[in-house]
């Protein structure tokens, strides 16, 4: 089997940043990759991806207690590590004095449940970037308690795939998924019940396949019929409740099928894993830049700052923070040795 897992993650995580990017400085330079790409193709697309590598973690693991540890050595440091790099930029850009925003309760809280993976709650430092389009300190961090969650069901989605049959498990637990999404934003509605409606389950469908794509190991032939078809059902049925149903088919063997059947193998994975630090970091940085003023002077000059300090970032954070926590038995680890 090819991998080329490293590369797709990678371009996963910029087309988050690009997207990111055209939202928040809200320029009409940037205005093309709102049109022409996805963030929430992207997201979902890493679920799917998630599940694929995720299953084949715990299938390689010893013990439960192994495949958990490995899950937290490779989530937690550099989450936790973004958590306070977020508070540093917050001491700088602030318009309160230093004394004032680290006493301010609001900085606690903001600690605290962000460190508890809930930074839906209060994803906000007092007095930092209230002029912005969104005074968010990295609000690509919504995703990250969805992950855990998704990791706790993998033990239970394993033993119900033996017990009950693979695709039975997936089709039911995708059913799942999304009448939980019908429910809560096309019969209730609004803006809140929209949010939870894109919380967990609502993305274990795109998890679950990514699951049974690893089990299942379909040929390469099937694999591609399954990408085309749910392509082509994807495009010609607009309507939102039928395409609840395609789009996980359709996202989830897309990006499985590049990362695991494409014609050659790029070991992207001998840089390490920028992905993660990519996804994390990106989002303050833009929020700091804006700060700082810099895409008023020249939109795209700006872009290529952004993109070379977030990869400066992510690798930075892969050398120092997320590859010294990892066992020597990682993928990456091997890949770099």
């Amino acid at each position: 089997m090819k991998n080329n897992f490293d590369l797709v993650r990678v371009a996963l995580a910029l087309i988050v940043v690009l997207v990111h990017l055209a939202t928040l400085t809200n320029l009409p330079e940037f205005g093309i990759f709102m049109d022409y790409l996805s963030s929430d193709f992207a997201v979902k697309g890493f679920f799917a991806v998630s599940g694929y590598l995720v299953m084949q973690s715990y299938v390689n693991s010893k013990t439960l207690c192994n495949f958990a540890e490995k899950r937290i050595r490779r989530i937690y440091p550099a989450y936790l590590a973004t958590i306070f790099l977020c508070l540093g930029i917050g001491i700088y850009a602030t318009r309160l004095s230093t004394a004032s925003f680290l006493t301010s309760p609001e900085t606690l809280k903001y600690l605290l449940l962000n460190v508890a993976f809930l930074n839906f709650a209060y994803p906000n430092l007092p007095g930092v970037f209230e002029n912005h389009y969104l005074s968010a300190m990295d609000g690509a961090l919504w995703t990250i308690k969805i992950e855990v969650c998704l990791y706790f069901c993998i033990p239970l989605i394993f033993y119900m795939f033996k017990k009950f049959g693979n695709y039975r498990v997936a089709v039911l637990t995708s059913f799942f998924s999304v009448l939980w999404i019908l429910i809560f934003k096309y019969f209730l509605g609004g803006r809140v019940f929209e949010e939870v409606a894109r919380q967990f389950p609502g993305q274990l469908s795109y998890f679950i396949l990514g699951c049974l794509l690893f089990i299942e190991r379909p040929e390469p032939k099937n694999l591609a019929r399954i990408v085309i078809l749910s392509s082509l059902l994807f495009v010609l049925f607009r309507h939102q409740i039928l395409r609840l149903v395609i789009e996980p088919v359709f996202y989830s063997c897309l990006v499985i099928f590049l990362a695991t059947q494409s014609k050659k193998s790029i070991n992207f994975g001998k840089f390490g894993d920028l992905s993660y630090g990519t996804y994390l970091l990106h989002f303050p940085i833009i929020q700091l830049f804006i700060h700082l003023g810099l895409y008023k002077s020249n939109a795209w000059f700006g872009l290529i700052i952004t993109i070379a300090t977030i990869l400066i970032f992510a690798m930075i954070s892969w050398r120092f923070i997320e590859r010294p926590t990892l066992k020597r038995s990682s993928h990456y680890i091997q890949v770099n040795i």
